[in-house]
């Protein structure tokens, strides 16, 4: 059997012990010689103290495995003779504990390893039977003696695992900092590719949203007999559409995992929010996945439940959408998915029932990381990951899930301590018509030409006008000559970033350092959003957005009253 290379082996342990066990014989054994008068034992120290002074130096000549193995062969001996000679004096455990632990530290070929271990664990019950039954008997020496050789062996043992567990310890740590090391890049890593996936993302979705308007209007204005064409185009438009509000499904859930892993993840809050229109939101949302498909969603919502509720709205959204679109996903083409919102006493019961292919068996580990069963037809569309962060927010709120099926339909029952909320103040805004914002002007921060096309469409068709600068710079300047009503910037930009224009607009003595500015960034992570916040911002939209969410979040902040450059 082969033992791995030297390489692979903790070197200064072995080194170390060689030496230890060198000192140990030519001292401590040379005096359990004189305390018991026996000649080989006197022979056996000697030969050991001049071995294991040698073995450092001799696996150039001889080989490592060879050393290593004569390692082993020399310690196991002096175990059986010590056993036999000194009798339950000898405290033959100390030393086959350090020699289990030395050769895991040792041996990499698990296995030698467990054969070794094996070996060992016999030669301790063969010496445990013979102080039974006296089938040998040791040495006599006085109690005095015995009492100095007891002293000197538990030494001994003490010394040799002290030392292991000593490299046990110093391994755990070096491992523990190369993990700490590999999370920290695995959390650069994200931060990074998410950001450089998020901006062109935004372009996809907002292009997608743009061809889907532009083709519902061409609809209604073609020639019959090009109804068919455009009909074409619409449904293509459509799985642009789906894929990429898919791919941003992906990109959180990655991103929402990463951030339970580091312990980063915002922490829960109990605000008052309708859960209706929470429910009615992630449904919309997911209303083009259900149109590819050809899924009919129901809702029932129980008129029992108090109009607001207190939870967390964020970490709510973000249960429900995974919920509904597991649902949406892997429900049959042509069916029903059901979602169910009742009042079941002091708690929340919150279903969805859709027709699928699951069998009862697979839901028994369906809530663990990375675990997919998902059909051929949808594998390219499950990571494995939504419904176990799933679980892990549920947790977060004191809540519980659990899945059934039932002929042949799939049920999550979501359930929720319910707290009654109170009515909050909204704004109302109109419906974004052209010329509501006609006189609105603003100013948007964005280096990436495809994501200035989307902003460009969307202001445009509120009515507002937009003006355009690709970094900090160029912004503040073209503040010396307009006066807009909002500003959006992006995060990442060349020569001034979006967090130094932030402190340096505020900075400044004139008008423009009052004006509301929305980020507009793929940066995840909770601690980049609040030094947005804190360098000056108003809100955070994170990358990839709908034309639906980035005209929410403008209207919200556009000033009721329209701003105007003060006269010189």
């Amino acid at each position: 059997m082969k033992i791995a290379a030297y390489s692979d082996k903790p070197v200064s342990f072995f080194n170390t012990i060689c030496l230890l066990l060198a000192v140990l014989s030519l001292t401590l054994g040379m005096a359990v010689f004189y305390l018991i008068d026996f000649a080989p034992a006197f022979y056996l120290e000697l030969f050991v103290g001049v071995l294991f002074f040698c073995l450092p130096f001799l696996h150039r000549r001889i080989g490592v495995d060879n050393v290593i193995l004569i390692f082993f062969i020399v310690l196991d001996a002096a175990l059986v003779f010590y056993g036999i000679v000194l009798g339950p004096v000898s405290e033959i455990h100390l030393l086959a504990a350090f020699l289990m632990g030395a050769s895991d530290l040792l041996i990499t070929s698990r296995k030698l390893r467990n054969l070794f271990w094996a070996y060992v664990g016999l030669m301790v019950v063969l010496l445990e039977v013979n102080y039974s039954y006296h089938l040998v008997t040791p040495i006599a020496f006085s109690k005095s003696s015995m009492l100095a050789i007891r002293l000197i062996v538990v030494l001994t043992g003490t010394a040799l695992n002290g030392i292991m567990l000593y490299f046990y310890i110093k391994q755990v740590r070096t491992m523990m900092a190369e993990q700490k090391k590999a999370s920290e890049a695995k959390t650069r890593y994200l931060r990074e590719t998410n950001h450089e996936i998020r901006t062109p993302l935004t372009s996809i979705m907002g292009i997608a949203e743009g061809l889907n308007e532009n083709v519902a209007k061409l609809e209604k204005a073609v020639h019959p007999a090009d109804k068919a064409l455009v009909a074409a185009i619409r449904k293509e438009t459509e799985h642009l559409q789906v894929a990429s509000l898919l791919i941003r499904e992906i990109i959180n859930n990655q991103l929402d995992l990463a951030k339970i892993e580091e312990h980063q993840f915002n922490e829960v809050k109990n605000e008052s929010f309708s859960l209706r229109e929470c429910m009615n939101e992630c449904i919309l949302m997911l209303r083009p996945i259900a149109s590819s498909r050809k899924i009919n969603v129901v809702l029932n919502y129980d008129a029992q439940l108090p109009e607001y509720i207190l939870s967390d709205s964020t970490i709510l959204s973000k249960i429900i959408n995974n919920l509904a679109s597991n649902a949406l996903k892997y429900a049959v083409k042509n069916s029903v998915v059901r979602f169910n919102v009742l009042k079941a006493g002091d708690h929340i019961h919150l279903e969805t029932h859709n027709v699928s292919s699951l069998d009862p068996e697979q839901l028994h580990d369906i809530f663990l990381p990375f675990v997919s069963h998902a059909g051929k037809e949808h594998m390219v569309e499950s990571t494995g990951l939504g419904l176990s962060i799933t679980k892990q927010l549920v947790e977060k709120i004191n809540g519980t899930i659990t899945a059934t099926n039932s002929s042949g339909t799939t049920s999550f029952l979501l359930v929720l301590p319910l707290k009654a909320g109170f009515k909050i103040q909204e704004n109302v805004h109109p419906e974004p018509v052209d010329e509501i914002y006609q006189d609105y002007i603003i100013l948007v921060l964005e280096d990436d030409k495809l994501n200035q096309a989307s902003f460009r469409a969307a202001i445009k068709s509120m009515g507002a006008t937009p003006y355009f600068a690709e970094n900090g710079v160029e912004a503040l300047e073209l503040l010396k000559m307009i006066t807009p009503d909002l500003i959006i910037t992006d995060g990442k930009m060349p020569v001034m970033d979006g967090k130094n224009f932030l402190l340096a607009l505020r900075a400044t003595d004139d008008a423009t350092r009052h004006i509301p500015a929305i980020v507009s960034s793929g940066e995840t992570f909770l601690q980049e959003q609040e030094e947005f916040m804190a360098a000056g911002a108003t809100d955070f939209l994170l990358k990839p957005f709908t034309r639906r969410e980035l005209v929410d979040m403008i209207r919200k902040h556009l000033p009721s009253i329209k701003l105007t450059k003060p006269i010189p």
